[in-house]
């Protein structure tokens, strides 16, 4: 009886073993799959959470600059640049480069633009060459529309001006010149609260005149004369802004 039943015992050994077999590589199969759901389902998360930052990114920028009415700014800089001819003496004098005052008026017209009243003023000297230097203020009143990029907080901006130019001489007998003078400036407003801000900015003016007009004049006798058809001139600076 034992020797018949043995051989049985062994064959359901060895079923066992294949069943079992055969069931660790299921378990491993959907173990991989799993593990492989869960990759995609990350890879699926990130790609929809990549996809609304775009979108509300991109819905941000096409919305409009909510930009105050009205901005005034007391501005304040160094002026530089600019030279004429000393007739007397056939030598070329600069303006010495020195500090400017000034403010400015922004007026929003749209959305992102605003119309820009602009004064400054720059007391200098006429120096060079062998005679003694002449004290100058230079005097800018301009007109312009200005172009604003950014948010409420933090704006780039640049302004194309229109408007003129005096030389005022600091002596009474000389008579001030009034020219014609376009500018360009490029800068930055950084509002530190919705009212008050800083404001940042580089000008470059050029004035036009006529190719050895005179300046500095007195009954008709001119100390210096322009040369060229303009005058190249720039200033860079900041200053304080109250919005409303």
């Amino acid at each position: 009886m034992a020797g018949p039943s043995a051989p049985a015992t062994m064959d359901q050994l060895s079923h066992d073993l294949r069943a079992r077999s055969d069931g660790a590589q299921r378990t491993r199969g959907y173990g991989s799959y799993q593990r492989s759901g869960g990759g995609v389902s990350r890879v699926t998360l990130a790609l929809g959470c990549l996809t609304v930052a775009l979108a509300a990114q991109a819905q941000a920028q096409t919305q409009p600059l909510q930009q105050q009415t009205v901005q005034l700014s007391a501005l304040g800089g160094w002026g530089f640049g600019g030279s004429v001819r000393d007739v007397a003496l056939d030598q070329e004098r600069s303006f010495k480069a020195a500090p400017v005052l000034g403010g400015a008026l922004d007026v929003k017209v749209a959305p992102g633009w605003n119309a820009e009243l602009l004064y400054s003023r720059q007391e200098t000297k006429l120096a060079g060459g062998l005679s003694p230097s002449v004290d100058v203020t230079i005097e800018r009143y301009l007109l312009g529309i200005q172009e604003e990029k950014g948010d409420e907080r933090v704006r780039w901006f640049g302004t194309v001006l229109l408007g003129g130019t005096r030389f005022v001489p600091r002596r009474d007998a000389f008579d001030p010149e009034a020219r014609l003078t376009g500018g360009l400036g490029l800068g930055l407003k950084a509002f530190l609260t919705k009212n008050v801000g800083l404001r940042f900015e580089a000008r470059g003016f050029y004035t036009r005149v006529k190719n050895e007009g005179g300046t500095l004049c007195a009954n008709g006798t001119c100390l210096f004369a322009f040369t060229g058809s303009g005058v190249w001139q720039g200033d860079v600076g900041g200053g304080v802004v109250l919005a409303f």
